[in-house]
């Protein structure tokens, strides 16, 4: 009996593992889809244009940050460093505000990949929400299993899709 166990055990381990990461990816990517819903009625609202800046450059963490971009600041990327901790993030920054600041520990096994060029981050226009660049896409994959990638478009709604199939429910890309 206790060896049936055992080998019970030992093949449910693995596919209760996988089936966690998928529910972290899941979990992160649902967060990420209403940041940049929110990220988009808030410029309009705000009449701001808003950006979100990723960084997948820190060994702890992935993250971004949803900053308000105040005129007449003609470059809109990014300026707050996601990597402080929350809500010091754009301390220092003048007119800038923090609206969110959301942090991936690498511990999870999930990490958010924005492209690497020409940006990574994605802005919001202030009359319309529109989003630029109009193809902007974000990957959260699992070292473990699971991926999935949103992606922004030109009007700034994101549609999210499974590149590999592992996440069950979600349109293959």
């Amino acid at each position: 009996a206790v060896v049936v166990a055992a080998i019970l055990l030992s093949l449910a381990v693995p596919s209760l593992r996988e089936f966690m990461a998928r529910q972290r990816v899941k979990a992160i990517n649902a967060e990420l889809v209403t940041d940049l819903q929110f990220a988009r009625s808030g410029s309009v609202a705000r009449k701001l244009r808003v950006v979100i800046g990723f960084r997948t450059d820190n060994d702890q963490l992935t993250c971004y940050t949803i900053e308000t971009v105040p005129p007449p600041r003609t470059v809109p990327d990014p300026r707050c460093d996601c990597t402080k901790p929350l809500g010091t993030a754009c301390d220092g920054m003048g007119d800038i505000v923090e609206l969110k600041t959301v942090q991936v520990p690498r511990s999870t096994t999930v990490t958010l990949q924005p492209p690497d060029a020409p940006a990574n981050f994605v802005l919001f226009e202030d009359r319309r929400g529109q989003a630029t660049p109009a193809d902007f896409q974000v990957t959260i994959a699992s070292s473990i299993s699971g991926k999935l990638r949103t992606a922004t478009n030109a009007l700034g709604r994101p549609q999210v899709c499974s590149p590999d199939g592992s996440i069950g429910g979600v349109p293959g890309c």
